[in-house]
């Protein structure tokens, strides 16, 4: 194509210029504010609970719904949505809003008040109270006193949560003989007396102050019955081969007026006289009683006793089992077959396994010593080990002695243990350094030599201790090392190239004169090389779907000819391939492979890696750069396990400590939003509680039923909201 003239080429511009304004906006991505729906602007009487809005929107964007004070313009509730069709609809939860209130409302795109709807207002409904009807019981007789149900009905037309107020009183009294706040329609009145009649009533009331009072409803109580049985729990009646220490006695009494019956106990052994009583007039319904005898029979009696002095007595036999032997020691020290240097030592201390009672008694030891003649013996002993001081005292230079160990219980039961043996002598000499490192007359070593080991040995088993001497000629050699403990001695002293060095060792035991080596030498090379290339193992080049914590870098170590392994260090790099970052560095290692693990990284993101090695003398070598990509994320697990159990129920309220398990399969580390309500309609609606533990305390001010959920979230959007548990609190 041709151009003539400028005014040809100015078009040409102007045309460019277009096209490249055209293609941006075409590839823009497409906002659009909200409309408003519901409800209509200037809407009364709407509900203040549960209300309903509803907005036009763009599916796939996220959208916050803000509802205002319409006086104030404070902000009374906000949530943020993602359109999934192109009508939104939002409930709000009860408890935002307020009754007989001028709102105002808009629908933005999220975050971005330049992109909001237009501004609606509306007006919250008159609040309405409660209602209360069909109080049970209600004109009826023969209930019990000890505890009793109340019931009723409630509605409320706003759907508010109601709380009650119970009172009882005593028929034709002004003072009340129960009152108790609740958050349900029941409640149990307890201590109540016998054949008298009551009236009770119930108060409902809402957040906003509707407050309703039902009519009197009344009853008539029974008149008292004795308790009417007692069964024992533990051990069955009738039982054989029941425990006889740490025996947890436990029953229940049964009583139809549902009294709080109190207990006295007599435990004695059958055609024995029954004695004083174990427990006395007590509200307990188990005791633990201990130290019985083995293979002997028993008699329980136990006597209930309700509110008014009735009384029920049942009687229970049982038998007590076989008694068990206890628990075989086991020798620990000394050894079998000890040497005792009684020149070295002067105590010596003998040491068993503790045995345990298959029947829960206290155990004791009866320790023996013999020397074939003759045996000491010592017991009841409640330790696990003796000592023997001033040997020299006890045993014989030169003489072989046995011993073992009984374990004892109080019932006559004994087990031994197998029977070990020591010999007592006189202590020798070390004997002189052998089989030198580096060997003698060695060349051609490197300049870092990281270690020189020795062997010595001595006949009595003494602790030997070593000194190490080291110089450049053989009348000039220098203590390097005193007192060393073993027969090894590392070092980080650089030698010089070219030189030949001469050390030795010489041996002590304590107790005999030193013992002096022969003089060994080594010669150190006069060449300098850098190290061997690192080769990198796993994870393999290009490989996928690997995870993202926990990633093993493994790599083949490099060698030197004058560097040691352990002095050589190692530079991680990891990152992307045109941003690849110092991770870590590695030193001190002497294996042929190395690893390092990473944790933290992204999911479905490819990383690039390599490593570097340096010598002691600053000469660097280096790996093939590979990579890696890890694996998509994994949402959590399904919390389990919950504390307290799911359906259960604790007493009392104050303090509580929520629990539960958790996992995830990529192994992050989980953050836990927790919502605890009284209502599982109001679940969602609660402000989670946030944590990085697998536990959170919460206050509980009132009896009744709470419900409660954990949504666990990992760092990489991963979220599972568990099942919602429940427990009592009463």
């Amino acid at each position: 194509m041709q151009f003539r003239g400028a005014k040809s080429f100015y078009l040409f511009a102007i045309f460019l210029l277009i096209l490249i304004s055209t293609q941006g906006c075409i590839n823009k991505p497409k906002e659009i504010s909200p409309t408003l729906l519901e409800p209509q602007n200037g809407a009364i009487n709407l509900p203040f609970n549960n209300l309903s809005f509803k907005f036009k929107a763009l599916p796939g964007q996220k959208y916050d719904l803000i509802i205002r004070d319409y006086s104030s313009g404070k902000e009374v509730y906000t949530t943020t949505a993602t359109a999934v069709n192109e009508e939104v609809t939002i409930i709000i939860p009860r408890g935002f809003l307020e009754p007989e209130r001028k709102y105002k409302w808009y629908v933005r795109i999220s975050g971005d008040d330049s992109k909001a709807s237009s501004l609606w207002n509306f007006t919250t409904e008159k609040n309405s109270p409660p209602t209360i009807s069909s109080l049970s019981p209600d004109g009826t007789t023969g209930h019990p006193f000890g505890a009793l149900a109340l019931t009723w009905k409630a509605s409320d037309p706003n759907d508010d949560e109601l709380t009650f107020t119970v009172t009882v009183y005593e028929e034709g009294k002004d003072t009340p003989v129960f009152t108790q706040n609740v958050s349900t329609d029941a409640c149990t009145v307890k201590s109540l007396k016998q054949q008298m009649r009551y009236t009770w009533k119930v108060t409902a009331k809402d957040k906003w102050g509707g407050t309703v009072e039902s009519p009197l409803a009344s009853f008539q109580t029974k008149q008292n019955e004795p308790p009417e049985n007692i069964q024992l729990k533990n051990p069955l009646e009738n039982s054989t081969d029941v425990k006889f220490n740490n025996l947890m006695l436990s029953w229940q009494g049964f009583d139809k007026d549902y009294e709080d019956l109190r207990y006295t106990l007599y435990l004695f052994k059958t055609g024995t006289p029954k004695g004083q009583p174990l427990l006395s007039n007590s509200t307990v319904t188990d005791y633990m009683v201990t130290d019985l005898v083995p293979s002997t029979d028993y008699t329980l009696i136990i006597e209930a006793i309700d509110t008014y002095g009735e009384k029920l007595e049942k009687q229970f036999t049982f038998r007590t089992k076989v008694n068990t032997l206890p628990q075989k020691p086991v020798l620990i020290e000394p050894k079998d077959n000890y040497r005792v240097n009684l020149a070295k030592i002067n105590s010596l201390k003998f040491k068993w396994t503790t045995s345990t009672d298959p029947d829960e008694d206290v155990v004791s030891y009866r320790f023996v010593i013999s020397d074939g003649n003759t045996n000491r013996t010592m017991y009841p002993y409640n330790n696990n080990e003796m000592e023997f001081n001033q040997l020299a005292s006890f045993f014989k230079i030169g003489q072989r002695y046995t011993w073992y160990v009984e374990a004892l219980d109080k019932h006559g039961g004994s087990s031994k243990s197998e029977t070990f043996s020591f010999e007592t002598y006189k202590n020798n000499p070390p004997t002189a350094p052998t089989n030198p490192y580096p060997a003698n007359n060695a060349t051609n070593l490197p300049n870092r030599i990281p270690r020189f080991s020795w062997n010595a040995t001595d006949e009595d088993g003494d602790q030997l201790k070593y000194d190490l001497y080291i110089g450049k000629s053989e009348s000039d050699l220098k203590l390097v090392a005193a007192d060393l403990e073993v027969n090894t001695y590392s070092t980080t002293m650089l030698f010089d190239f070219g030189t030949t060095y001469y050390w030795k060792v010489i041996v002590k035991d304590g107790y005999n004169d030193p013992v002096e080596g022969p003089i060994w030498k080594f010669t150190i090379t006069n060449e300098d090389r850098p190290p061997t290339n690192p080769l990198l193992i796993s994870p393999a080049n290009t490989q996928t779907n690997i995870n993202f914590n926990n990633i093993q870098l493994r790599w083949k170590a490099s060698s030197d000819n004058e560097t040691p392994k352990e002095n050589l260090v190692y530079y991680v790099y990891c990152g992307r391939a045109d941003e690849m970052t110092l991770f870590a560095t590695v030193t001190g290692q002497t294996t042929d492979e190395l690893t390092y693990t990473l944790s933290g990284l992204k999911p479905v993101t490819t990383y690039y890696w390599r490593v570097e090695v340096k010598d002691s003398f600053g000469n660097y070598a280096y790996s093939d750069t590979w990579s890696f990509t890890t694996k998509q994320n994994t949402a959590p697990n399904w919390p389990s396990n919950p504390n307290p159990e799911d359906g259960g129920s604790i007493t009392g309220t104050g303090n509580l400590t929520l629990s539960w398990n958790a996992s995830d399969p990529d192994g992050d580390n989980l953050t836990y939003e927790v919502r605890v309500s009284t209502s599982t309609s109001l679940l969602q609606s609660v402000e989670p509680i946030i944590s990085s533990n697998n536990n959170v305390t919460i206050t509980i001010n009132e009896k009744g039923t709470y419900y409660w959920y954990v949504t666990l979230k990992d760092p990489h959007g991963g979220v599972t909201e568990g099942p919602v548990w429940r427990f009592e609190v009463k």
